[in-house]
């Protein structure tokens, strides 16, 4: 079998500190111990967690160095956007200084995992890697909290999540409400057809939807209702050939997240330009430290939240 060869000298200097609790390690024993620290961390940035909604509808982005404190950025309404002209014209409005600045603080996200004297031994003495069960389990709690943050941020830290933040747009619906068995396809269609255009209007033709996120009932529903005279096509399937650019997503996050516990659904231009979650410390292992009877890898994560550059990209409605 092939062994990991690697190892992290910062982990190393932990196992020799750890080595006396453990009644002593030879070098070659304390090398094995860091070179499987490191197996451990590589297994972890490697393995495939299941995807987590808010994370995939807000592109991610590491721009702000990891020391950061705090993150400035600027957004842009209708009046600092750039006119279309039909001439080289010469008096073509600033964009750059149109827009609105806003600092938010950088939240620290964190947890840890470790091995005993035990599992050490017990790895030294049968050859074999250390379980990488506990590292993923960290990584996966880390990620549970950023994918909150996308999703519905941290008031605490006024951090903004898609559903909560403030620059984006909301358009009401002709119909809404389709839950309502007595809702016809061909409204479920009109209502699509306002946000489609919501979008397109309010950025004078600038933005084209490319992202639908709808709760849970209401995408089954999208895609069960037939259109008449639609060759038997469901308004999703109709509403899609309408508009081959769009990707349709179900989230099941978003069947509460309206005022009062409405069905919220959301239609935007994805893109990093439009909107982002700043992550300037994406989840990180740090080196192993001693502590008590264990050796100890603290795993950190560094955000910023959702930010909105272009707010007339988007438009969100209760459905």
């Amino acid at each position: 079998m092939n062994r990991h060869t690697h190892y992290d000298e910062a982990d190393l200097v932990a196992v020799q500190v750890f080595a006396p609790q453990m009644g002593g390690l030879r070098e070659d024993e304390s090398i094995f111990a860091a070179r499987e620290l490191d197996y451990v961390k590589a297994r972890t940035y490697d393995r495939k967690l299941p995807p987590m909604k808010g994370l995939q509808l807000v592109p991610q982005t590491s721009e702000v160095p990891e020391w950061a404190e705090t993150f400035t950025y600027r957004y842009y309404d209708q009046v600092g956007m750039a006119k279309i002209v039909a001439n080289y014209a010469d008096d073509l409005p600033r964009a750059d200084v149109k827009g609105q600045e806003k600092t938010v603080r950088i939240k620290d996200i964190g947890d840890s995992y470790g091995y005993n004297i035990s599992e050490l031994r017990a790895s030294m003495a049968l050859q074999a890697n250390l379980p990488t069960r506990k590292a993923s389990a960290a990584r996966r709690a880390v990620d549970v909290k950023l994918n909150q943050v996308a999703m519905v941020g941290d008031p605490k830290y006024g951090l903004f999540g898609l559903t909560t933040h403030p620059n984006i747009g909301v358009t009401v619906l002709p119909h809404g409400d389709w839950a309502n068995p007595a809702r016809t396809a061909d409204e479920m269609l009109e209502d699509a057809d306002a946000l489609w255009n919501s979008v397109r209007l309010q950025s004078k033709g600038v933005h084209t939807p490319t992202m639908w996120a709808l709760p849970s009932i209401e995408y089954s529903l999208l895609f069960s209702r037939r259109l008449p005279d639609s060759v038997g096509k469901t308004v999703g399937e109709f509403f899609k050939g309408k508009h081959p650019g769009l990707t349709i997503e179900e989230v099941p996050e978003f069947q509460d997240a309206g005022e009062g516990g409405t069905p919220l659904t959301l239609m935007y231009e994805f893109s990093s330009d439009n909107i982002s979650m700043e992550n300037p410390m994406p989840f990180n292992q740090l080196p192993a430290q001693a502590r008590n009877l264990e050796l100890v890898v603290p795993c950190l994560a560094r955000t910023a939240g959702v930010t909105v550059y272009y707010p007339l990209a988007l438009t969100k409605a209760e459905i």
